[in-house]
């Protein structure tokens, strides 16, 4: 690669905010600003975003008898 030549641009780096659709602020990352990433834990505490689980690992970790 020549001096001139810029080196190819990760992914991560074209990623916009998940939240917005605006390019992220390195500060904020991966969102633009404090407010989309507030908005996103706002989500999480929500509970608008969820883990899939399956029964049978509930059960487990429950202490209770699967079968």
């Amino acid at each position: 690669m020549s001096a001139t030549e810029k080196p190819a641009v990760p992914s991560a780096r074209r990623r916009r905010c998940p939240i917005c659709g605006r390019p992220p602020a390195t500060e904020f990352r991966p969102f633009c600003s404090a407010r989309c990433a507030d908005i996103d834990l706002g989500r999480w505490f929500g509970e608008a975003y969820r883990i899939p689980a399956d029964e049978d690992d509930l059960a487990g970790d429950l202490g209770e008898d699967a079968g």
